[in-house]
């Protein structure tokens, strides 16, 4: 009988430590879980305030945080920032964005699902090869300071060639001084017959053809 209790005895001592461990362990997983949750573990939009995409994605980010769907906030943001008085986006860009909402849609639903822009502007490349030119456009004239981004992303996909990728991103805005096709291509074209600033987008003039390409 002293057996016993001796056992049983010893065995309470090892086993209350052990489901305070486990318990402990479970408290500390459910914390990790919060604080992921929390709005300090939120993920950060990609490009900065002067990127006119940031807008629009922030914008599209709170309705799905109100329990929008992701192309119902996708689609109301859109037809939000495409308004004549729309005060989110400058004229020219709401041009640009609202010429083609199907490409827009996709392009913009891309970038709230995965927050990059070089898989985005592959992405509706790939869904719409005959408007690539199009979509270099709108992904310039929403982020113009990742022009180069652009390009390369769009010449990665084979829908484009090299030359008319580089032409549609200084027809939307980009600076021909700052972009080329050497780093996705391995050689520079020289555009130096297209004027700086031609066409629509965040850095053109606005005084340009506003087509990108008659697909």
């Amino acid at each position: 009988m002293r057996r016993l209790f001796t056992y049983l005895f010893l065995s309470s001592a090892v086993i209350a430590p052990v489901a305070m461990a486990q318990q402990l362990g479970t408290q500390t997983a459910q914390a990790g879980v919060n604080a992921a949750a929390s709005p300090e573990a939120e993920i950060i939009l990609f490009g900065d305030e002067n990127q006119p995409g940031r807008t629009v994605h922030t914008a599209i980010v709170e309705l799905v945080k109100g329990g929008v769907s992701l192309d119902d906030a996708v689609s109301q943001t859109l037809a939000d920032v495409t308004k004549e008085d729309g005060a989110l986006l400058s004229g020219a860009a709401r041009l640009v964005v609202g010429s083609n909402k199907d490409i827009s849609a996709h392009f913009m639903g891309n970038m709230v699902s995965f927050n990059k822009l070089t898989d985005s502007t592959k992405g509706a490349i790939e869904a719409y090869p005959g408007n690539a030119a199009d979509v270099i456009q709108l992904a310039v004239t929403l982020y113009p300071s990742f022009a180069q981004d652009v390009i390369d992303a769009a010449i990665i996909t084979g829908e484009i060639e090299p030359n008319d990728a580089l032409l549609a991103a200084i027809a939307a805005g980009a600076d021909p001084t700052t972009v080329s096709t050497a780093t996705a291509a391995g050689g520079t074209v020289d555009v130096a017959a297209t004027p700086a600033g031609t066409g629509v987008g965040a850095g053109g003039a606005g005084g340009g053809d506003t087509t990108a390409s008659t697909n």
